[in-house]
């Protein structure tokens, strides 16, 4: 499968996509980052950071508060990789490992230190996530960074401890799709926006006492579908109200409350307390410096009304609307950055096609760093690889090693 790339060549030139292939993840969005100075800027290169504060917070919320040092699982698991995954049942994937070491669905309810939930806040957590949370590995792969499947949304929230999602979006006839390229990598395990954000909503609505679940947007109209305009983006943001009710999304305006800007509230107040945002979601458009981003944050100026956050660049972290970002593992001083700045942080980890010990390096960085988000390729066992990403100190998080106080525990966080 790995012979395929004069075959994947052609098709590509056929359907006119940029590329075939994955870009590397080494935390770089699909749609490249600015290192320029103002928040218009469009100088690319490359890879696309928080701190420990006080919280408060508008949305509501129920649960507890967790640290430590980290390693790099290195266990194997046998698996299937097979037939696309359609089900969101728990019954076992027939495309990718269910196995993992990060336990059964727990109802929520299994954190203890309720006290530790009124002083953590999301900036102390670090959390598995995954790299095109929706993919199925197809049945003729064009590219090495296409050899991956993920098993359904419900199972990666309660067999895996993933807590940090990314969905491509795609403008159908009459729905917003979800897949990676159009005909060459097109297999998912939901595929459209409704479907996919209800499988994390009934999840989420069965177990209220998880950590706040993340879920990254990417537009990708580049590989397939019709243009996505900005009336299309206000129509996504209908869409995502539509599935996620008011009292499960957490927006940016709820993180701004009674501030002027969401870097006002984030300045004065950190993020809300885990308590508070217990049960919840929030998105997160991952283009940047594109047409798309700044048709979404009205010139790179507001998020106002919007349903989903937005990720800054480091020479966006000081806009009135910065709250997120990603970065490269090796940015050391966009992370530092971000971290003063009391922000979020995602990076990509592994993907497929990437040496195992190249994988474990990358994921160590990414832990020490601090990065709040890691997401990564292989939540859990795959035949055949030494390499998935675990915390050994925490299920399904870990306290930051940077940013979380001493009072801290895993258990608190989240106990699967």
């Amino acid at each position: 499968m790995r012979g395929n790339g004069l075959l994947c060549g052609v098709l590509c030139g056929v359907l006119g996509l940029p590329a075939c292939g994955e870009p590397s993840p080494g935390g770089a969005s699909e749609t490249g980052t600015s290192t320029g100075t103002g928040p218009g800027s469009t100088s690319s290169t490359g890879t696309t950071g928080e701190a420990p504060t006080t919280s408060v917070a508008p949305t509501s919320g129920s649960g507890t508060g967790g640290e430590t040092s980290s390693t790099t699982g290195t266990t194997t698991a046998e698996t299937t990789t097979t037939e696309a995954l359609t089900s969101t049942s728990t019954s076992t994937s027939t495309s990718t490992s269910t196995t993992t070491t990060t336990g059964d669905t727990t109802d929520g309810d299994t954190t203890d230190g309720d006290s530790l939930d009124d002083l953590l806040t999301l900036q102390h957590v670090q959390v598995k996530g995954t790299h095109n949370s929706y993919h199925v590995e197809p049945l003729l792969p064009f590219d090495p960074s296409h050899e991956y499947s993920h098993a359904p949304l419900d199972i990666q929230l309660g067999q895996q401890g993933v807590r940090a999602f990314e969905l491509d979006v795609h403008k159908g006839i009459g729905e917003f799709e979800v897949y990676h390229i159009t005909v060459i990598d097109s297999s998912a395990t939901c595929t459209d926006i409704p479907e996919c954000l209800g499988i994390v909503r009934d999840w989420s609505l069965a177990h209220p006492g998880h950590l706040p679940i993340v879920v990254w947007i990417e537009i990708k109209d580049s590989t397939g579908g019709l243009p996505i305009g900005a009336s299309d983006l206000d129509a996504l943001d209908d869409t995502i109200r539509e599935v996620l009710p008011p009292e499960q999304l957490f927006t940016p305006d709820d993180l701004q409350a009674g501030h002027p800007s969401v870097r006002a509230a984030l300045e004065a107040d950190g993020w809300p307390t885990l308590g508070q945002l217990r049960g919840q979601v929030l998105m997160v458009l991952l283009n940047v410096e594109d047409g798309h981003a700044e048709n979404y944050t009205d010139g790179f100026t507001s998020l106002a009304g919007r349903a989903m956050f937005a990720r800054a660049t480091p020479n966006q972290f000081s806009a009135g609307w910065a709250a997120i970002a990603k970065l490269g593992v090796d940015q050391d001083g966009p992370i530092a950055a971000a971290h003063a700045a009391s922000m979020l942080i995602a990076t990509n980890v592994c993907g497929a096609g990437d040496a195992d010990a190249a994988c474990a390096a990358k994921a160590e960085l990414a832990r020490a760093a601090g990065i709040h988000m890691l997401k990564d390729d292989f939540p859990a066992p795959v035949d055949g690889m030494g390499y998935f990403l675990d915390f050994a100190d925490g299920n399904p998080a870990r306290c930051n090693p940077v940013t979380a106080p001493p009072e801290c525990t895993s258990v608190a966080l989240e106990d699967l």
